[in-house]
């Protein structure tokens, strides 16, 4: 997977990386399109912000997966980055699982 964030209000820490990509990078095994590495390789465009309505302390995540054969969404927010990426996460095994039946 090749890794693209975008960051609104926000500065991304290195944890927040790792901690994104350590959790999409389990959805590998759901699907192995996704585990490509090669020119084929899935994008994973990630864009990061904090809420900015009434100083909520929230943070939302919006996550896109696209290759040969994939396209995956996933939104979500949470007190914290790892709330929302939990979420998420869960969202896009719920997509991949629908499509492999």
């Amino acid at each position: 997977m090749l890794f693209s964030y975008r960051v609104d209000g926000y500065e991304v820490l290195p944890r927040d990386k790792e901690l994104i990509e350590t959790k999409l990078e389990k959805l590998e095994k759901f699907d192995n399109r996704l585990s490509r590495t090669d020119d084929d390789a899935v994008k994973v465009h990630v864009n990061l912000f904090r809420g900015t309505r009434h100083n909520s302390p929230n943070f939302g995540l919006k996550i896109q997966l696209t290759g040969p054969g994939v396209s995956f969404r996933g939104e979500a927010s949470g007190k914290t980055v790892a709330d929302a990426a939990d979420e998420v996460e869960r969202k896009l095994r719920a997509q991949i699982e629908r499509i492999r039946g």
